[in-house]
């Protein structure tokens, strides 16, 4: 059944469905997943923060930009590096398609491939954009003024998001993890497309931003009340890329919990047949990479996520214009509600527990019951002293 298997990759899922025998290579479920998890999250955030710009909150202004220059060292690198790549895992596969086969994944992830015809295919690109910027070159160059608001530093929010999220994430997991800070030092690229902890890549990626904020004198109450929303979607699609592709942020074994009769099966209990993490036991009558199967059925809590933090997004949603006067409530709000869902979902997941104090806790319980103090006194502190007009 569609729900009750994992699809490391997006071939995977169409060999699944349409009955065909495509290679299992990139791109990743789960990486697939993730970027339009950030996509998503961009379009909320950028609503948002222009809504606040149109308010007054956040201040308009505009940036100066240079029309027409000669091309530019700068210009040129990532066009070389594209084609480079290309013709380097091209010419590579029809050189040697067996090696390619064996794992297209790491493959895809190395340097694996013909150099030769990836330096020519990284210069053809990089001459061709020469020549594309100077068709257009004005002498002497036009310098123009455009709209630069909060909500046109989007890219920029984003990027720093995308940083902080990822390295965050591993490093947290890695604390918790050994085996992770392992993988993370000898194979650091493959070891970002597993094994990421969400609250470590939040808390590192609002570290940045909040700085980004502060330096372009952005006000950091507003900017993270704008955030704030589009986090918990982008959080929902990203855990949809966890369930599918099976990447071991299941919870604890199902069977000795009584299923009410109303909850489908999907929703109790999966295996995780073809997990990318290759976990389990292996399967009959499967060949290729990704031939492991969890021996009993696994609580799909990346699901329950889903569910939690859309309904959580769609409050805080509902209720961010009547709060806007509140500077920071948004924020604090958001606070509980994420370490609200975190703490709970944490008592049916797979993890290590951490005694303290009498209480037997994983890492992200007691990292989730602070945020939930610290954001229901930010709440109280803002509902009650901090109102714009």
């Amino acid at each position: 059944m569609l729900y009750l298997r994992a699809y490391a990759t997006i071939w995977d899922f169409v060999n699944d469905i349409f009955g065909t025998n495509i290679i299992s290579m990139p791109p990743n479920t789960y990486g697939l997943l993730m970027a339009i998890a950030f996509m998503v999250g961009i379009y909320f955030a950028r609503q948002e923060l222009k809504r606040r710009t149109d308010l007054g909150i956040f201040e308009k202004n505009t940036k100066e930009i240079t029309i027409g220059k000669a091309p530019q060292i700068s210009d040129l690198i990532v066009p070389f590096l594209f084609g480079f790549f290309v013709l380097l895992k091209l010419f590579g596969y029809i050189q040697e398609p067996e090696v390619f086969r064996m794992d297209p994944q790491s493959y895809i992830l190395s340097i694996q491939g013909n150099k030769l015809m990836a330096l020519l295919g990284g210069l053809a690109m990089a001459i061709y954009e020469y020549f594309k910027i100077k068709k257009v070159q004005k002498t002497p160059p036009v310098i123009q003024k455009i709209s630069y608001n909060a909500e046109d530093r989007i890219f920029d929010i984003l990027l720093l998001a995308v940083v902080g999220g990822i390295l965050g994430s591993k490093l947290m997991d890695a604390i918790d993890n050994p085996a992770s800070m392992q993988e993370l030092l000898t194979n650091p690229i493959q070891s970002l497309t597993s094994g990421l902890s969400v609250l470590g890549g939040l808390w590192l990626a609002a570290l940045l931003i909040i700085i980004y904020g502060k330096k372009n004198k952005i006000n950091l109450w507003a900017l993270t009340d704008s955030l704030a929303p589009s986090f918990f979607i982008a959080y929902a699609v990203g855990r949809l890329g966890c369930q599918f592709s099976g990447d071991g942020c299941w919870g604890i074994p199902s069977a000795g919990f009584s299923k009410p009769a109303f909850v489908p099966d999907f929703l109790w209990g999966n295996t995780y047949a073809h997990n990318v993490n290759n976990e389990g036991i292996p399967m009959m009558d499967c060949s290729g990479m990704f031939c492991s199967v969890l021996p009993e059925p696994h609580f799909p809590t990346p699901l329950y996520e889903f569910i939690m933090v859309t309904i959580l997004f769609l409050i805080i949603w509902k209720i961010r214009k009547s709060w806007t006067k509140y500077l920071g409530a948004i924020t604090g709000l958001f606070m509980i509600f994420n370490g609200l869902e975190r703490f709970l979902i944490e008592f049916i997941r797979e993890n290590t527990k951490y005694t303290y104090f009498g209480f037997s806790l994983s890492q992200a319980q007691y990292i989730s019951f602070f945020m939930m103090l610290i954001g229901a006194g930010i709440v109280i502190w803002k509902l009650n002293k901090t109102k714009i007009k």
